[in-house]
């Protein structure tokens, strides 16, 4: 006998209705994307030689140079069967499964290459429109002037003359050409549940409801005004578009690989998002926070707990994807680099700068030059964990002890001595180099040779850098300038107890894996006796010619002083590099009483320095230098090297490149001016598509020739300059967005619109004449069923929840599952793994984080019905949802609260005659009121906006 429950299901799903299918693209700029970074750069190193217009004799009758040449094959057959990489030749090939047809014939593709070219074939096998390459191709110059020309999105803005209402006047416009109009406004209840579900993610509760529709019928306009303002104050506003930021960072707590390691602290991060879309920081500074907070002569102060806003904000560029153990660390580190050029672009200024990696930009204004201009900011940056300052009081303390120490030293009375000349080769020393100490332990610079610590209440003999100056309770880390690594050795002539790593080409992941990096790390206990220390192995012998640094990492509770660095095999005598100086001991015997009565003051100060807050994932500065022209995008093929500069398009060319610093600052300068006519109209078209579901440029993080040109192009412009003069507040762009007419309309068109005339005249609904349907993010579906069960905790900030891990999700570093129903907690709490994303989500279409993602995918796949339908979570809120209604006395009033909190409306007459009738003639009422409310989560109306 079937399930009257599941009977009722279906017949419920019926009458509210199923979502159509989502046309695809034929081919979407991610999938453009992918081709130009992964495959595109090694079919031109490893293919074009023999198979290609190019080369000097054509092998196998075989073009690989474009896609008919793939498809049409050559003495063999076609080398590609679009979507079956099976059995496509070139993956046999590439894959050395015939011994007689191997290629590359000199050595096999890295495995990690191959199932690049699998995935590409799996999914399309996507080639953008390009005209066929000619044999005089390689004679063309690259014009970057006539592309910047010829492109809208690098024109300054033409903003339209603005009155309030503009966006209504610009809209209607375009519909007036097109003779369409525009819809009624929607439903209040229609209007209510898209306003909190788009500006806050969550369903409005029933007392919301009760209140504006109260409001609603006394003035409509205040009542509508006066939600926007309440929606934007909540909390939950941060946490909804905070979100959608973290998308375009590819937001992780891991980094995925084959172990999946945490990424540690990087939810201070999330936390810092939100914080800052709530109090709503202009976008402008927001974005200079992300790429120079670290370097901010102001930063922005948490007002709860004064520590350092702005710096948290850099932590974005190290979120992405990190290798354990790669075999090429050079090759590691360009394309971890890859990856930040690549988000930092994609997400502030909208260009795919990363095609550009292997050559000029194909079809954009963006040279190869440009790329490896701004891989040498990020080759002149280190990754930190800063220490918080809670109130400033550590950098206090320090201040004051520092004055002491300046009271000694004027005691003292020495002046700096000159650096020492005709040092051994290889010796890197406080004075003849630029050294990079962070945190609050080494102070900002060395002490100087016969330089008075005050704590210790020791003159020093020669300059050094000691995390003691100050106390041995503070936290720190020293870093030395690049060089580049000679033999199999690194040696320090250090004291005291440390931890010390060898950082190799960026390579911070031997913590967690040393395989392939013996020896680059080392725990020091020496205690006060000065000693030269070795780092040694045949893994650093491996990598000679390549650049690194040293780390000296003091993590409280001792002190490290170092002297000098060693990178030749064999370290020099002492007295080549450290003559005796007996006048330190002089001079601390002379001046023995006073120094030590300063120094018992010292060391008071030092006892009320208090510890550091939380540890924060940030940048800071290292050794500023050039980067190379990769050619062909190979690290083991350099060109000539390039300035750190900005865009050429940009004007980057016009600004001297700093010498001193990275010039991260300059370049957030650069990126967030007002004569930058990208920034102002990605952030504007970005939060447009948030709202509408579709942007003014629909491609909403490539405004380059690849992408789709605005439906809009005044509209954009207008609301890009609307922004600026708005000081880039996002809530006051947003609002006058929802206030809109616009906005405001049914999802059904004007009713004296055809069904005919709308297909043939705008069938995707680009003009606007009507609201579109919008099916809500897996985020915002689950949220509400926490809400509307009473589950959902308003927590807001704090250590993530562990996912939930159910048996069919297995794998190396498989963390400890989490409870079911997240403690809870909104999904942005939950904790994301890259190796371990929640089922539920990925099923909506949550973004798997290693790239980033401007515009989610929208699909409608069985999946979907099916985790509706039976997935434990949803199925365990239902019942609590239902639980949380049994107070509620007549089974029509239940009905009716239950409506609201799904769909923020009454039920019709139909609706309420059938679900009474289905509930009062079921046995168990229990189970009744479960089923019923699990088959209101499944219906259309629920995960979708009308």
């Amino acid at each position: 006998m079937a399930n009257p429950a599941k009977i009722l299901l279906v017949a419920l799903l019926l009458h509210f209705g199923v979502a159509p299918l989502c046309a695809a693209e034929k081919f979407s700029s991610e999938q453009l994307a992918f081709f130009e970074k992964k495959i595109r750069p090694v079919l031109a190193d490893k293919c074009h030689k023999c198979h290609s217009v190019t080369s000097k004799k054509l092998k196998a009758d075989l073009y690989l140079d474009t896609r008919e040449g793939l498809l049409k094959g050559g003495d063999s057959g076609p080398a590609l069967i679009p979507g079956d990489p099976e059995k496509s030749l070139l993956i046999e090939v590439i894959r050395y499964e015939d011994t007689d047809m191997e290629m590359p014939p000199k050595s096999k593709l890295p495995d990690a290459v191959i199932a690049d070219f699998e995935n590409w074939v799996k999914n399309g096998a996507a080639w953008p429109d390009e005209a066929a390459p000619t044999a005089g191709e390689n004679a063309i110059a690259f014009d970057l002037e006539k592309r910047k020309s010829e492109h809208w999105s690098w024109k300054p803005l033409a903003a339209a003359p603005r009155a309030p209402g503009f966006i209504d006047q610009l809209v209607g416009e375009r519909l007036k050409e097109a003779k369409l109009r525009p819809a009624p406004h929607a439903e209040p209840s229609t209007l209510l549940r898209r306003l909190t579900f788009d500006l806050t993610g969550l369903p409005p509760t029933a007392e919301e409801i009760k209140a504006y529709e109260q409001a609603y019928a006394k003035d409509p306009e205040a009542a509508i005004e006066a939600e926007v303002d309440r929606l934007l104050s909540s909390p939950h506003f941060g946490e909804r578009w905070g979100r959608h930021w973290l998308d375009l960072m590819r937001y992780a707590e891991s980094h995925g690989h084959e172990f999946d390691y945490p990424i540690h602290n990087a939810h201070h991060y999330r936390d810092y998002v939100i914080r800052a879309i709530n109090a709503d920081v202009p976008y402008d500074h927001f974005v200079a926070e992300h790429i120079a907070g670290d370097l901010l002569p102001k930063p922005r102060i948490n007002p709860d707990n004064q520590t350092n806003e702005s710096i948290i904000g850099t932590g974005f560029w190290y979120l992405g994807e990190a290798v354990h153990a790669p075999t090429d660390v050079r090759l590691d580190e360009a394309d971890r680099i890859d990856n930040m050029v690549d988000t930092f672009s994609k997400s502030f200024l909208g260009l795919s700068i990363s095609c550009a990696r292997c050559h000029d930009h194909k079809f954009d204004a963006i040279s190869i030059d440009d790329y490896y201009s701004l891989t040498g900011y990020l080759q002149s940056t280190r990754r930190n964990e800063h220490k918080q300052d809670p109130g400033g009081k550590i950098a206090a303390g320090t201040a004051e002890v520092q004055k002491v120490a300046a009271a000694g030293n004027k005691i003292l009375n020495q002046t700096s001595s000159s650096p020492p000349k005709n040092l051994p080769e290889g010796i890197l020393l406080p004075t003849n180099s630029r050294w990079f100490p962070s945190g609050h332990a080494f102070g900002d610079s060395f002490i100087p040779a016969l330089g008075w610590n005050a704590v210790k209440n020791a003159v020093t003999e020669y300059p050094v850098y000691d995390s003691s100056r100050y106390g041995e309770n503070l936290h720190g880390v020293l870093r030395t300038p690049t060089f580049e690594i000679t033999g199999d050795r690194v040696h320090l002539y250090i004291k005291g107890n440390a931890q010390v790593r060898l950082i190799i080409d960026g390579y911070f992941m031997q913590p967690f894996n040393g395989l392939l990096f013996g020896g680059t790390r080392k725990d020091v206990k020496n205690g006060d006796k000065w000693q030269w220390v070795t780092l040694a192995s045949k893994d650093i012998a491996q990598k000679a010619g390549q650049k690194a640094y040293l780390e000296i990492i003091d993590n409280g509770g001792g002190s490290v002083a170092v002297k000098a660095v060693c990178t030749s095999r064999d370290v020099p005598k002492l007295e080549e590099i450290f003559p005796p100086n007996p006048k330190a001991g002089e001079l601390q015997q002379k001046f023995a009483s006073q120094l030590t009565d300063l120094s018992k003051k010292a060391n008071e100060i030092s006892k009320t320095i208090p510890n550091p807050a939380a540890t924060i994932l940030s940048v800071t500065d290292g050794t500023p230098e050039n980067d190379f022209v990769h050619i062909r995008g190979s690290h083991k093929n350099l060109g000539k090297e390039v300035p750190r500069r900005f865009l050429t398009a940009l004007g980057g060319e016009e600004i001297a490149p700093s010498k001193n610093s990275s010039g991260r600052v300059k370049l957030a300068e650069q990126v967030v001016s007002q004569t930058n006519p990208l920034t102002s109209r990605v952030a504007a078209n970005r939060i447009w598509h948030h709202l509408f579901g579709r942007g003014i440029v629909p491609t909403v993080d490539d405004f380059g020739p690849m992408g789709i040109e605005p439906s809009h192009p005044e509209l954009l412009d207008t609301l890009a300059a609307s922004l600026i003069e708005s000081k880039w507040s996002r809530k006051d762009f947003i609002r006058q967005i929802v206030l809109s007419n616009t906005y405001r309309q049914s999802a059904n068109p004007h009713p004296e619109l055809s069904s005919q005339y709308l297909a043939d005249t705008d069938p995707e609904n680009i003009l606007l004449y009507k609201a579109p349907v919008r099916r809500l993010q897996a985020e915002a579906i689950r949220d509400s069923m926490l809400a509307i069960s009473g589950r959902l905790d308003p927590k807001l900030y704090g250590n993530s929840v562990s996912v939930h891990i159910t048996s069919f999700m297995q794998g190396r570093g498989r963390p400890k599952s989490g409870p079911l129903d997240g403690a809870g907690r909104r999904s942005i709490y939950t904790s994301i793994r890259r190796n371990f994303l929640p089922p539920m989500m990925l099923a909506f279409d949550m973004p798997s984080p290693f790239s980033a993602v401007a515009r989610r995918t929208v699909s409608n796949v069985p999946a979907q019905a099916l985790t509706l339908m039976n997935d434990p979570f949803v199925v365990s809120e239902a019942k609590r949802w239902a639980e949380s209604t049994a107070n509620i006395e007549e089974d029509r009033n239940r009905i009716e609260t239950m409506f609201q909190q799904a769909f923020a409306r009454h039920p019709s007459q139909d609706e309420l005659k059938t679900a009474l009738a289905w509930i009062q003639t079921h046995p168990a009422k229990k189970t009744a009121w479960q089923d019923f409310a699990h088959s209101l989560w499944n219906a259309k109306e629920f995960i979708f906006l009308n």
